[in-house]
């Protein structure tokens, strides 16, 4: 019987705990992490010049990108660990649609480092939620999760704040302008006492425009959170580089 528990251990650990492969090139690792020493020198970071407001990768320095200038509002601040772009944005769609969920958990240790890297200090963390349709079919809510591991990680109260109301087009087919009509009033918030008075931190896997963090952020401000800010895996750079 030991036997037995002990081979299904070894093969369990070999076959489904990706942790002792790359998850980039599936390279066998032998130390805690998620990359090989190649790979991980691969990774996209965000480094060199941002953006002060939302973190994105510029060309140069800048208070606001053309990006987030005169758009992102109620979002105070936002930041991203990586640019999104291979292979990085690779392993995101592969955790939000071929059921990869382990690669959440690396990505949410990068999270909780850039967490204390840019000095948040934010009374709770929450997510971008998904309807409930969207969750049954994919299984998670990727947001939830990473955001769950967050807390967890940083030790900052993880709160179920907000539900989204309706289903809604697949952002990454929209413009900006297109974005913003598609999310206008699809969240509510279910716990208003939860974000009164408080920063708030979102937490998701990817920032295009902004527009979703945006749309949520405004909800929170209504709802008299004090402070929104937006922290997530991977954020696009502005098209003209500023």
């Amino acid at each position: 019987m030991k036997a037995f528990k002990a081979f299904k251990t070894f093969f369990k650990r070999l076959f489904y705990y990706p942790k002792w492969r790359c998850a980039v090139c599936g390279k066998e690792i032998f130390d805690d992490g998620f990359f090989c020493e190649r790979c991980r020198k691969s990774l996209p970071f965000i480094d060199g010049a941002t953006c002060s407001h939302c973190g994105r990768k510029v060309v140069a320095d800048e208070e606001y990108c053309s990006t987030c200038k005169g758009k992102l509002i109620a979002t105070d601040r936002a930041r991203s660990v990586f640019n999104y772009g291979k292979p990085v944005s690779t392993l995101i769609k592969r955790a939000k649609y071929d059921n990869a969920k382990y690669l959440l958990d690396a990505f949410s240790d990068y999270l909780a480092a850039a967490y204390f890297k840019y000095y948040f200090n934010s009374d709770c963390v929450t997510f971008v939620p998904a309807t409930d349709k969207s969750k049954k079919k994919r299984g998670y809510n990727q947001s939830e999760i990473l955001a769950a591991q967050v807390s967890e990680k940083t030790g900052v109260p993880f709160v179920r704040a907000a539900v989204k109301t309706r289903e809604t087009q697949r952002q990454a087919s929209l413009n900006a302008d297109k974005r913003r009509k598609n999310l206008a009033e699809a969240f509510r918030i279910t716990d208003k006492s939860a974000v009164a008075g408080k920063s708030v931190l979102i937490i998701d896997d990817v920032t295009t425009t902004g527009s979703t963090g945006e749309a949520l952020a405004e909800k929170l401000k209504k709802a008299g959170a004090a402070k929104v800010e937006l922290l997530t895996v991977a954020s696009v750079p502005p098209k003209d580089g500023y």
